[in-house]
């Protein structure tokens, strides 16, 4: 994954999700944010479209490590409620079960 979210690299990140994330209600992808240092408007908009092609998909979307400050930030933007935010890789990993 690019270091920094751009309209050019959000096709491709997109791209790679939709061919990988089998088409099962099981299933699903986690993404780790714990070298996340910021996030812009792009990479929000990614996320956003990730989600949908995952709920789409039947799977579900699952953040892992996400630090502090981006939490907060999330929660500015009520998209604490749009994310399930997990502690670890683990964690959200064994979320996808439930």
């Amino acid at each position: 994954m690019p270091d920094m979210v751009t309209d050019e690299s959000e096709t491709a990140i997109r791209d790679t999700v939709r061919a990988n994330l089998p088409r099962r209600s099981d299933s699903g992808l986690v993404l780790d944010f714990s070298s996340v240092e910021v996030i812009n408007s792009i990479g929000i908009t990614c996320l956003l479209r990730i989600e949908e092609d995952c709920r789409k998909a039947g799977g579900k979307l699952k953040l892992a490590s996400v630090p502090a400050p981006i939490v907060q930030f999330f929660k500015q933007l009520k998209l604490d409620r749009k994310f399930a935010m997990l502690p670890t890789v683990d964690d959200a990993v064994g979320a996808l079960s439930c």
